[in-house]
């Protein structure tokens, strides 16, 4: 398996952000032509996200954060991603992380 391409929202494509506090789909095209997902998410954001989202639950049983295919991160810049999914695939791990589309 070789990664052709990786694919983030347009907007962070276009625009400036902060790669260090944000929660996106990543796409991941092989050499092959198929596309997998996996949700990313920067380590500062999902402590905001949790922060957050436990102050406004009253009931302590739903004071947890669940999410399916999630990588938590320093950073969602390109550049740092690249060798984080080249080590899942050569580990093994890409097909536990990405879904394929």
């Amino acid at each position: 398996m070789t990664i052709k391409k990786i694919y983030l929202p347009e907007a962070m494509e276009n625009e400036k952000f902060d790669y260090g506090f944000m929660n996106t789909d990543v796409i991941v095209q092989l050499d092959n032509e198929d596309k997998f997902v996996a949700n990313f998410i920067a380590i500062k954001k999902l402590v905001e996200d949790i922060e957050s989202d436990w102050k406004t639950k009253k009931n302590p049983s739903k004071k947890y954060y669940w999410s399916r295919n999630m990588v938590i991160v320093k950073s969602l810049k390109k550049k740092e991603l690249l060798p984080m999914i080249e080590y899942m695939i050569d580990e093994g791990d890409f097909q536990l992380v990405f879904e394929k589309l």
